[in-house]
């Protein structure tokens, strides 16, 4: 077995669901092209309930959170992978340099080799916060300035996508906020307000990705990753 299977192998049994990870190792030894999508999500938890919020692109209500960043010196680490920026989704000011991708699979190694460095891509979690909560004004500037977070874990789900007729890795990192006690009373405060923007939700309606039991109904969707935030066995998808 070559050093570049083991490696893989060591990888996707660390961090890819066991029903997932064979995929995963074949396709490394194929040749063809796959998506990765590499974002970071908030755990959002308030006295019982999760914060979600709706999404610029699709209509869901998901986590506070989005796809992480590279920057301009990973570009050539990039041309030696080919990788290319993945344009099924449409590429604007806000989505460009974002770590949603095309790769050859052969290459999918060491492009998680490099990811791993953490160099030449971002590895803070501030700009979605800032961006979601705290520049639209739902949040207080001065006193969300800085947000301390824990990470909890990464959920990689590799499958194929029929909505992108690829297949693709994606790969969630979970992390919780550490609130002081003065945003945690801005939270509650925040809470209580009407925010179509902003949804509250318990478990169960995570779980049932908006299906309100009660009601019969779903009044809202939400999205499917927004169950990583319950606990890292969920499985996105069944394949």
């Amino acid at each position: 077995m070559s050093l570049a299977t083991n490696k893989l192998e060591a990888f996707i049994d660390e961090k890819i669901p066991r029903g997932n990870k064979f995929k995963l190792w074949l396709a490394s030894l194929k040749k063809g092209e796959m998506r990765v999508s590499v974002a970071y999500l908030y755990k959002i938890y308030v006295d019982g309930q999760y914060l979600l919020i709706k999404g610029n692109r699709i209509d869901q209500y998901q986590p506070v959170g989005g796809a992480r960043k590279y920057y301009l010196g990973a570009g050539p680490t990039f041309r030696k992978l080919l990788v290319r920026p993945d344009d099924n989704i449409t590429i604007d000011n806000k989505s460009i340099d974002d770590l949603r991708i095309r790769i050859p699979t052969q290459n999918i190694i060491k492009f998680l080799d490099w990811y791993e460095t953490k160099h030449d891509r971002e590895v803070c979690q501030q700009r979605e916060f800032r961006e979601e909560l705290v520049i639209p004004g739902y949040l207080d500037k001065d006193l969300f300035a800085t947000v301390s977070t824990s990470y909890l874990y990464t959920v990689p789900t590799y499958h194929y996508s029929h909505h992108f007729r690829c297949w693709e890795l994606l790969y969630h990192e979970v992390y919780e906020p550490i609130f002081s006690t003065e945003q945690l009373a801005a939270l509650r405060a925040l809470k209580d307000s009407e925010h179509n923007e902003l949804k509250w939700v318990k478990e169960d309606l995570i779980m049932s990705l908006g299906h309100d039991r009660q009601l019969g109904k779903k009044p809202f969707q939400i999205g499917e990753h927004a169950r990583l935030l319950i606990n890292s066995n969920i499985k996105l998808f069944k394949n």
